[in-house]
């Protein structure tokens, strides 16, 4: 979990490529015991989980039970109409296929915003996470387009490693640049998350920028949101503008 640790490591150059799963505490640990006990069982390795960390629940079809002050609409092209949003400045929740595995929002339970909005941190702290207006946001970023930003050896789809960011980054979205000039980076394959890197695409299409401000759905003290129920709590009890839930369906106060 040590993000700075990690990127130390892999900055050194002693290996090729340095592997950190997307659940590396306690539940990591569970998943790992599951892994093993397959193979002692069948005396072969699981396959098909490289990669993955999307696996928890899903939720199908929109709940009409919408809390008391909201309205919601389908909308079509959704990751281009999220993308608008975004851009305008808004601070919008991602609710969408399965929960992730680990502690990090990888794009389907999370909170996303512009980097170049003018003080849209403190935003997000004051009035969306409540937390301390010290701790950064992570950005992800199209992984074709990662080391433009962030000075990056391998990938990090996993939101596992901080490294020092460019120039670039500095001049154009300092809103994701740690104080000690570091970012906490997710990097996105379009096969990994098809809706998020439309929207990261469509945003880049509109402003010349492919990175985003991805944090997690919730509020300080509260777990990620893995219900719809929940997602749609976190908007009522935050300065969340809009919520998008699976199918499209934007919900707004």
């Amino acid at each position: 979990m040590n993000c700075v640790g990690i990127g130390k490591v892999i900055g050194d150059g002693l290996f090729e490529e340095v592997y950190v799963p997307p659940a590396p505490g306690d539940s990591g640990t569970a998943i790992g015991a599951a892994l093993s006990a397959y193979r002692d069982a069948t005396g072969m390795l699981a396959g098909g989980l490289a990669g993955s960390c999307y696996l928890g629940p899903s939720y199908l079809g929109f709940i009409s039970e919408a809390l008391p002050g909201m309205s919601a609409r389908q909308v079509t092209e959704p990751a281009r109409f999220l993308a608008a949003q975004l851009t305008e400045g808004k601070i919008a929740g991602l609710f969408q296929g399965r929960l992730e595995a680990g502690p990090r929002a990888l794009g389907n339970r999370s909170i996303l915003a512009s980097p170049l909005v003018p003080d849209v941190t403190g935003r997000l702290n004051d009035a969306v996470k409540f937390r301390e207006p010290f701790r950064p946001f992570a950005p992800v970023v199209l992984a074709d387009r990662a080391t433009d930003y962030f000075e990056l050896a391998q990938p990090s789809p996993f939101m596992s490693v901080a490294v020092p960011v460019t120039g670039l980054a500095r001049d154009t979205i300092p809103a994701v640049v740690h104080a000690n000039g570091t970012a906490r980076v997710q990097t996105l394959d379009r096969e990994h998350n098809p809706f998020l890197a439309d929207v990261i695409g469509c945003f880049a299409a509109l402003t010349g920028v492919p990175v985003l401000i991805n944090t997690s759905l919730n509020v300080k003290g509260k777990p990620i949101s893995g219900t719809p129920q929940m997602a749609l709590e976190c908007l009522a009890a935050s300065g969340l503008d809009g919520l998008m839930l699976d199918g499209g369906w934007w919900v707004s106060k």
